[in-house]
């Protein structure tokens, strides 16, 4: 039986703000780049040919985490601000939207330890070995962090995100080379924080190692990348893509996720809330379901969940669909 799991920003609740708590968050961080310890010197960067020494590379970002900061306050959310940006062919400014999001979000994510509940989620899943998941199993999400990769390097003892990516097969729309298979994988619809080069073949972190305290060697590294991000753009590119960038159909994140859960039997949908901002986008996913006998949805507010989701499926009967209200583990279903 195929089961997927769709996932939202609801899953990481307990170490990443959500929507409504990401300006107060960004505040704090923004404070926090202007702690006088963590100030930088105005000597440059050696292995890279900046006009800009470090402490001027360092304003423009807390200029640019500043002006983040404005967009989600004027806005009903981070994602609409972007999107608002791409409708209006502003490339530019989405670029360095995504590019202070995600050094945001790298910062929130050395603050605390991944969210507890995805470590039981692989002890669970996991058979005799890091890399035994049981190949029924898809997992669909639309979250752009890193607490897959952060929660996995606990049971494969490797600390680079890239080889956590590897091993847990996670698929964004910058891997060219996927193809659908019979294999356990991770479908993530926004991308990731982090950047990209040659055409998505080298990937980039914004800091090599998560644990660790936020000191002036780590701030270092934090504007020695965001530099590399914003000076050589020609070269490198955020692999964070909303899914809704959907310009190239032979890479079409959605379209290969679709595939990927035709055959879904059972879904179980955790942490994510139906926004109508993604109704498009989970029609084209959910809608391919063909063969769909239940569905849970756990969230505290699961009824109001099923209720957009049946705008969704109206076609699915009451009886397939279950309200979880428990969320101190993730749902695991009995047709596992």
């Amino acid at each position: 039986m195929k089961v997927t799991f769709l996932f939202g920003a609801g899953a990481s609740r307990h170490t990443l703000p959500i929507i409504s708590e990401i300006p107060e968050q960004l505040k704090s961080f923004i404070d926090e780049m202007k702690n006088p310890a963590l100030i930088l010197d105005e000597g440059k960067f050696k292995d890279l040919n900046t006009k800009d020494n470090k402490l001027e590379i360092q304003n423009l970002l807390i200029t640019d985490l500043e002006w983040l900061l404005d967009l989600s306050s004027r806005h009903a959310s981070v994602d609409t601000a972007a999107k608002k940006l791409f409708i209006k062919g502003n490339y530019g400014g989405l670029t360095r939207l995504k590019v202070a999001l995600s050094i945001f979000f790298v910062f929130e994510q050395l603050k605390k330890k991944p969210d507890y509940r995805y470590d039981a989620f692989f002890a669970s899943l996991l058979q005799d070995g890091i890399r035994s998941f049981p190949d029924n199993v898809r997992i669909i999400s639309w979250n752009y962090d890193y607490q897959f990769e952060l929660s996995y390097q606990e049971y494969s003892g490797d600390k680079r995100i890239s080889s956590s990516q590897a091993m847990l097969n996670v698929v964004t729309k910058f891997d060219y080379s996927k193809r659908t298979s019979d294999s356990f994988k991770i479908c993530k619809l926004n991308g990731t924080t982090g950047l990209f080069k040659d055409r998505g073949f080298h990937q980039y972190t914004y800091v090599d190692d998560f644990d660790r305290e936020l000191d002036k060697e780590l701030m270092e590294s934090f504007v020695r990348n965001y530099a590399v991000a914003v000076y050589f753009s020609n070269q490198f590119y955020p692999s964070l893509s909303f899914a809704w960038e959907r310009q190239n159909s032979e890479t079409d994140i959605v379209s290969f996720a679709a595939k990927e859960v035709l055959d879904t039997e059972t879904l179980v949908v955790i942490g994510y809330s139906f926004p109508f901002f993604n109704r498009e986008i989970d029609r084209s996913i959910i809608g391919t379901m063909a063969n769909l006998k239940s569905v849970y949805f756990q969230a505290p507010d699961a009824e109001n969940i099923i209720d957009r989701f049946q705008s969704i499926r109206p076609d699915i009967e009451k009886l397939k669909i279950k309200p979880i209200h428990d969320v101190f583990q993730f749902f695991l279903p009995p047709e596992l």
